[in-house]
Order: structure tokens, then sequence, then C-alpha cells
């Protein structure tokens, strides 16, 4: 019980406090406690105190500091897209500012972090990635480049692997020959893909499945392609984790004639 009630001696001392501060009038008193919230950690408490600020010191000298701490407590606070779009006003605002590279970078990685998973709708994953072209060429030589690097190829991967899943989506249903122009595709669009050789196994199962369910009057053609497929495979990837699966696929055409 004693324990319990020093918790809500301090709990209510602390809530006094704040409300001191939130109702004072001393607004570079209120700010130094803003930042002191801030680097505390106690971003609850720190917004709405920048959020005020930001209207009263509106046309001074201390505007810059407010709205650059108000950006960052959106980003503490998780409000990534609030953040995304306050970093960039920031950007815009104070182009001269030392910290408008890094309010841009900051305003790129909250809309990173706003990107879903690779099997949902990447309006976000393009929105950052123009965002990123902007970036550099604004700051080609940015101190922050191998990061942007990293949030671009992860976000490229992360599109590869949706066009490759969609592709593979035609294999699954079994729709083969819808499969074999996707993969072609896929591969016209990613020609140095990681996922390039699973494409290929998966066309020559396309071909494959096609042979050896063909009429006869396609039968001829579909073999040979597959054939084709086969050794396009093959030579690709002579020492492929699908190295025996697809031997035995070539191996089987010989008897489907």
């Amino acid at each position: 019980m004693k324990l319990i009630c020093i918790f809500l001696i301090v709990f209510n001392s602390s809530c006094s406090d704040y409300q001191k501060i939130l109702k004072s009038n001393d607004l570079e008193y209120k700010y130094q406690e803003a930042v002191n919230y801030f680097n505390e950690n106690d971003f609850i408490k720190a917004y709405p105190l920048f959020q005020e600020l930001l209207l009263l010191f509106r046309g001074t000298a201390k505007f810059e500091d407010v709205y650059y701490f108000y950006a960052k407590t959106l980003f503490e606070k998780g409000n990534y897209l609030a953040s995304a779009n306050e970093f960039k006003k920031f950007h815009q605002t104070f182009k001269d500012s030392p910290r408008a590279e890094e309010s841009l970078y900051k305003s790129i990685y909250s809309y990173f972090l706003l990107c879903p998973v690779y099997s949902l709708d990447q309006t976000n994953t393009y929105k950052t990635l123009d965002e990123i072209g902007l970036f550099l060429e604004l700051y080609p030589n940015s101190l922050f480049i191998d990061k942007i690097s990293e949030l671009k190829l992860e976000l490229l991967n992360k599109l590869e692997k949706k066009a490759f899943e969609n592709s593979k989506q035609y294999y699954r249903t079994e729709n083969y020959k819808s499969a074999i122009y996707a993969f072609n595709n896929f591969l016209k669009d990613n020609q140095n893909s990681q996922f390039k050789e699973e494409v290929l196994f998966l066309q020559l199962c396309s071909y494959y499945e096609l042979a050896i369910n063909s009429i006869e009057e396609k039968k001829d053609k579909r073999i040979k392609d597959c054939i084709i497929s086969y050794n396009q495979f093959k030579n690709e990837y002579p020492s492929s984790k699908f190295k025996n699966e697809s031997k035995k696929m070539y191996n089987n055409l010989k008897n489907v004639k």
C-alpha cells in the first residue's frame, strides 16, 4: 500500500507539472520542456507541446527548430504518414537548412515503413521509389546514399517478388500456356533476377505438361519446345538444385512419342 501511495503521489505530481507546462505562457520554457520530453523518449507528452508551438513560433527564428522536432516526434510516435509529409514540407520550407537533406531522407524512410508486404497493393512502394529518385537527383553525394540505396534495393526486390509470384500463379492453377507467357515477360523485365533459376525451371515444367498432355497434331512441336527449354535451363544452370527433376522430364519425353 505504501508503494501504491508513493506511486500515486509521484504520478499526480507529474501530471500537475505537465499541466503547468501546457498552461504556461512562457514559450521558451515550454519549448525547452518539450525538447526534454523528446530526449527522454516521452513522445506522448512532447507532441502536444510541439504541436502548439508550431503555430505560436510561426514566422520567428525558432520556427525551424520547432518544426524539426515536431516532425521527429511524429516519426517516433509511429505516425509515419504524417511524419513523411511533415519532413517533406520541412525540406520544402527550409531548403538551405543543414537539416534539409536529413529531413528528405527521413521523409523517404517514413514512406518506406508504410510499404506493405509484397502480396498487397504496392502503391506506396512505387511512391517511395519516386521519392528516392528525387532524393538522388538532389543529393547525388549524400551522406545517406548507402542507406537510400539499401531502401531502394529492398523495394525493388519486393516488386520483383510480387511479379514472380503473379507469374507463378498461372503455373499453380495449371494454366501452362499463360504461365510460359508470363514467365517470358518476367525474364524480359528482370534479366538478372534472383528468381531466374526457378522461373526457367517452372517454364520447363509448363512446356513439359503441355507436351505430355498434347493432342497428336501439336505434340511434335510441343516436345521440341520443351527440349529447347530444357537445354536453355541446363546451359544456364548446369548445377541447379532442379537438375535431377529437369533431367527426368527430358528422359520422359522420349517415351511420349
